[in-house]
């Protein structure tokens, strides 16, 4: 019932078709169930005549064609009902769609970390599909049942109120299986839900790492882990259909029963007309028999119908969950206020640690002082937590511990988006996105005329090969394209360098470049860096030689600090890493 109360806003968005579509299918199942009772009425008519061998006198024109037009409005109200409940589905699909990629896009990276590719993806696709053909189709079926029944009943109580009240009587037992099945079915549809997702994301990290999946020869490995997610997801999807399958046959049954009822109670009044006239009610014939066999299997008929949607809405209520959850899940937050009204003048870490997950403490206690123009090197061995500082600096992360601060401003107090636009980042894994060489130099500023934007490429010795490539600067590129790791890294380089921010982070931004492109690009890293605080993390220990400060990182805490000769001087920890690097 919550999640059902989550899907209403999106119905309250777009009441009017709503509205309009509801009205249709009242007046294409009212038409349609008109028909019996007037088919009924036309047979009374007709053993009547037989009974007073009165045919010449008999005129059932008016009667058929009014059966006629209530057909031809069924019809015509049954395609606008249809069609509205198609518009009605594509627009909420829409608006929805809109909302998890915003939602998706504004996680903070805590959330994105947990959550794998692959599994985001399906909530984009079969997730939406499923909340489409689930929940809106499903519920337009529904209120279309409910109609069916609700009208249904009224002309059943017309014909004859004891038959009527033996289909009502026996009717809450049919309610009562679809219940008992619903909630059975409710939680392994859920589960379905989830394994797809975890296999989805196994498979989608499989593939992308093909290459290295053959490599290491660990495709039997992932075979494995593939068959074990697979059979998980078989599991869930067997015991959900298992219930699904069953609502359907077992009301069926209950069916069955209503109609033997209504048959023989239908039959003794038939065969004896003075026990209706006893019980106070009009004369009952065989065309109001058969009529009220029809509106019997025309009530039970939505039963059956909604039970076989239950199962699609249980369904689509699990992805329509797993949908709310990215988008009423958390957000970035931007818990600060403050603007700096003007340049980033230094960065300081005070007593900062931090923790990813509470079992491992990755950061110690860091104390950092970065002032303008300065450049700042952070090095130390795999997994010592230099990536770690560049995120808790861009409030990817915030510490348990101590903080950052711009200005001696504390970086949670400031506003987010405006804070990290002092910033620019070029970091190993390169950002490219589909689109034209050009758009992808220009996302840093969109504004920028063509000439700054070939200027920045040229600072950053991308403008060579750019002009090598087959249309140039509008060239379309896309993360998967034919470029080099180096030529997509320049392209970045090249973005920042627009950008033209006050500080620059270098996150081993040069570790798949080769060397003589290194060389071109540390003068323009100079250039761009000039008045400047820069952050540099590499591992590559000649890059960083000319840093104002280098401060070494192992386990989380800062072991050494001072210029490249000063730490060679100590003969500690820098050294000995230098040394192992030229040996």
């Amino acid at each position: 019932m919550k999640r059902i109360k989550a899907f209403l806003p999106y119905l309250r968005k777009a009441k009017a078709i709503v509205f309009l579509s509801l009205l249709c299918a009242f007046l294409a199942t009212g038409s349609k169930l008109m028909i019996p009772f007037l088919a009924g009425k036309s047979v009374n008519a007709m053993q009547k005549a037989l009974e007073e061998n009165s045919w010449a006198s008999l005129d059932l024109s008016n009667l058929f064609l009014l059966m006629g037009v209530l057909l031809l409005v069924g019809t015509i109200f049954r395609y606008l009902f249809d069609y509205l409940t198609y518009l009605l589905g594509q627009k909420i699909i829409r608006e929805m769609r809109h909302e998890l990629f915003v939602a998706t896009l504004e996680q903070p990276i805590s959330e994105i970390d947990k959550t794998t590719k692959g599994d985001t993806v399906l909530r984009f696709v079969n997730d939406i599909e499923n909340v489409q053909t689930g929940l809106v189709s499903g519920f337009a079926s529904l209120y279309d049942g409910v109609v069916a029944i609700i009208i249904t009943l009224v002309f059943m109580f017309t014909l004859n109120w004891i038959l009527g009240l033996i289909v009502v009587a026996l009717t809450p037992l049919s309610m009562l299986v679809a219940r008992f099945v619903s909630k059975f079915n409710a939680k392994h549809f859920r589960k379905q839900a989830t394994n797809q997702g975890l296999l989805n994301g196994y498979s989608l990290e499989s593939l992308r790492n093909s290459e290295a999946v053959t490599t290491l020869g660990i495709a039997k490995d992932r075979e494995k882990g593939f068959d074990e997610r697979n059979a998980a997801l078989r599991d869930a999807t067997f015991k959900a259909n298992l219930g699904a399958s069953i609502i359907n046959p077992a009301t069926r049954l209950v069916n069955a029963m209503i109609n033997a009822a209504v048959i023989f109670v239908g039959a003794v009044l038939l065969l004896h007309p003075s026990t209706s006239l006893s019980l106070g009610l009009a004369a009952f014939g065989i065309g109001d028999l058969s009529a009220f066999l029809t509106y019997a299997s025309n009530y039970m008929q939505p039963f059956n119908e909604i039970s076989d949607v239950i199962a699609e809405i249980d369904y689509a209520l699990a992805s329509f969950q797993r949908i709310q959850d990215i988008i009423h899940g958390p957000k970035d937050k931007n818990e600060g206020s403050i603007v700096l009204p003007g340049e980033i003048k230094d960065i300081k870490a005070k007593d900062v640690t931090f923790s990813y997950d509470a079992s491992r403490i990755i950061i110690h206690h860091l104390n950092l002082d970065l002032k303008k123009g300065q450049k700042i090197a952070l090095v130390g061995p795999t997994g010592c937590g230099k990536t770690t500082v560049i995120n808790l600096l861009m409030r990817f992360y915030d510490p348990q511990e101590g903080a950052f601060f711009a200005n001696d401003i504390s970086t949670q107090e400031l506003e987010k988006k405006a804070y990290r636009s002092h910033i620019g980042m070029v970091l190993q894994d390169t950002w490219i996105f589909s689109g034209t060489v050009y758009e992808n130099i220009a996302y840093a500023r969109p504004d920028a005329s063509h000439e700054e934007v070939v200027n920045a490429a040229k600072q950053a010795q991308a403008d060579g090969f750019i002009s090598r490539l087959p249309k140039g600067y509008d060239t379309i590129i896309s993360d998967s394209s034919g470029l080099s790791l180096g030529e997509k890294q320049l392209i970045c380089v090249a973005r920042v360098m627009l950008a033209k921010p006050e500080i620059v982070i270098l996150d081993e931004a040069t570790s798949n470049i080769d060397v003589r492109t290194e060389k071109l690009l540390s003068a323009s890293f100079d250039q761009l860096m000039k008045g400047k605080t820069s952050l540099v993390v590499a591992h590559r220990l000649s890059t960083i030689v000319s840093s104002d400060c280098i401060v070494v990182l192992k386990d989380g805490e800062t072991i050494e600090e001072g210029t490249h000769q000063e730490l060679l001087a100590k003969k500690g920890f820098y050294a000995k890493l230098y040394e192992a690097q030229f040996q």
